[in-house]
């Protein structure tokens, strides 16, 4: 399976975009301009961005705390992410949404949840609705490997495997919940394999390979498109970060575990490939960087320069 330039291009200023928005709010956080706990998904963009990036407009997202690159794949703009971040009025909740729970609805972004796995049931209910409507939407869910050992995971491909759901579920599978090491929850570290039990597909894929995962992604989208159900895409990559930006960086992980998934950076490896393959030039991609940090510093600036909510708006939007 092959993909334009165009594809490719738009997949590696969302991984750039994504791994630079989340530099500055890690940042921002350590300088006290925002004030909860950044919960980094740096390392993890080829995932959220090759699972997003080949979807359609009207397609539909559920992405976990982690899944900025989903965000961005999906076509969220640095603005409406620092909005949400530094709770501005005009933002999509109005100032009402932390900095964890943020979506963009009318790009099909749905609203993250810090309940693991509970954006599952939700997305599988999004899937049944756009079966009933007939509307050929495609739904995209995301949970983490720790997240698996929920009751929601089970019933909710359970259900959607019975129903022929248009929705893919993807494990963003970084080895570690918090600090727990996969091996301290599961037997099967391979979290793929439960596929079979539920009678749908089940693919592993190098998760900080884009382009590997952008072809899963396609797979499985074209098979939901047609009706045929859903597909389970287990994506290994891993964190480079904390658990959050206020614990020690390594967790505890093994130094050489570390120094073995840095050296595969996914935007590293996405521009390698870019050049490599003659689909791009470098001065090319340094355009695509600075155009970047460009759209950052500016809806930063915007975000900042916006009135912030007050307390007070809060009380309308609560039934009494």
């Amino acid at each position: 399976m092959s993909f334009n330039k165009e594809v490719l291009m738009k997949a590696y200023r969302a991984m750039y975009m994504s791994r630079q928005y989340e530099n500055k709010v890690n940042a921002m956080f350590k300088d006290k301009q925002c004030k909860e706990k950044p919960l980094s998904g740096i390392g993890q963009e080829a995932t959220g961005v090759g699972m997003t990036v080949l979807l359609e407009g009207g397609d539909c997202v559920a992405p976990t705390l982690r899944s900025k690159g989903a965000f961005f794949g999906k076509g969220m703009t640095p603005e409406e992410g620092f909005m949400q971040l530094l709770r501005r009025v005009g933002s999509e909740s109005g100032g009402v949404w932390t900095s964890h729970h943020i979506g963009v609805p009318d790009k099909g972004i749905l609203l993250s949840s810090a309940i693991v796995a509970s954006s599952m049931s939700v997305a599988t209910g999004v899937a049944l609705a756009a079966k009933l409507r007939r509307t050929n939407q495609v739904v995209v869910a995301f949970v983490g490997e720790g997240s698996t050992s929920r009751a929601d995971f089970h019933t909710s491909i359970n259900f959607a495997a019975v129903q022929d759901l248009p929705i893919v579920f993807v494990c963003e599978n970084n080895l570690y919940a918090l600090s727990t090491h996969i091996s301290e929850q599961m037997k099967n570290p391979d979290v793929a394999d439960r596929a079979i039990g539920y009678g749908i597909p089940g693919r592993i894929v190098d998760g900080q390979n884009c382009v590997k995962v952008m072809e899963a992604a396609q797979e499985a989208i074209d098979r939901a498109r047609r009706g045929e159900g859903p597909s389970l895409i287990e994506c290994k990559t891993y964190r480079f970060r904390g658990h959050t930006e206020s614990h020690d960086p390594d967790d505890g992980r093994p130094a050489e575990e570390l120094e073995a998934y840095r050296s595969r950076c996914p935007i590293k490896l996405m521009g390698e490939f870019l050049t490599g393959d003659g689909i791009a030039t470098e001065a090319e991609l340094e355009a695509v960087r600075e155009e970047v940090d460009a759209e950052i510093a500016r809806g930063l600036e915007k975000a900042e320069a916006a009135p912030k909510a007050r307390i007070q708006d809060f009380e309308a939007l609560v039934y009494a």
